[in-house]
């Protein structure tokens, strides 16, 4: 008797977790949900949040993946059944992903009251180092201007991410590196050497038909644009 009951024990455990895999594997949203808690959790340790902090997301968690869960199985039984359009089926389909939302909701708000504090203070004690560390702040809008460049050519879908395409992505580091120069000398001649160079990567760029001269350009303004608001922003 005791061989049987603990046989259907694993065997309910079993196709609880085969249910979970077959959910994952299947369902969009359920890999989206896992991958954000998954994010959170990382988040959670490295933020060192308290113990109800921490419960109070586990619970939020684990209610949106349980009821992703629940409305793929409503969805999955509601397809079996009926094989035409069915105003009870939609309806059904609709309150359970009403379900999803709710809880989905509850996490976001969760989430923001545990590390909206948290983030803002980090976020001050970064733009402190900013302020007090011009290379590292020229260093992090480098690397602002090459995601925003690679994120535009992907868009526009011409080109590679590192050349061609619009806009230049040499032509973009370059003005980025002309206004850094100009905030940091109040020598006219270095500016003017500075332009000078600026021009020169841009003509390179166009001489060697890599770029054309309208995305040469474009990649220049991206750069100087950023470059700028981004150190007004943080005073420098």
């Amino acid at each position: 008797m005791r061989d049987k009951k603990r046989y259907n024990i694993v065997d309910s455990f079993n196709v609880a977790i085969e249910g979970i895999i077959e959910g994952i594997r299947s369902e969009r949203h359920m890999k989206f949900h896992l991958f954000c808690g998954t994010i959170v959790i990382f988040l959670s340790i490295f933020l060192d949040i308290n113990k109800y902090e921490m419960m109070a997301m586990s619970i939020s968690i684990a209610l949106v993946l349980m009821a992703e869960l629940l409305n793929t199985a409503v969805e999955s039984a509601i397809d079996m059944t009926c094989k035409s359009y069915n105003p009870l089926a939609k309806r059904a389909k609709d309150v359970a992903a009403g379900a999803v939302f709710i809880t989905a909701i509850n996490a976001v708000v969760v989430g923001y009251i545990i590390f909206g504090k948290k983030f803002t203070e980090d976020m001050r004690q970064g733009f402190i180092v900013l302020k007090n560390s011009y290379q590292h702040t020229m260093v992090l809008i480098l690397a602002l201007v090459t995601i925003l460049v690679i994120g535009i050519k992907a868009y526009f879908k011409k080109g590679t991410p590192l050349k061609g395409g619009i806009p230049s992505g040499h032509s973009a580091l370059a003005g980025a590196l002309f206004v850094g120069i100009f905030y940091l000398t109040n020598n006219p001649k270095i500016f003017f050497l500075s332009f000078l160079l600026l021009l020169l990567v841009l003509q390179s760029r166009v001489e060697g038909r890599i770029h054309t001269t309208l995305e040469t350009i474009l990649g220049a303004f991206l750069g100087m644009a950023v470059t700028y608001v981004f150190l007004a922003m943080i005073g420098m």
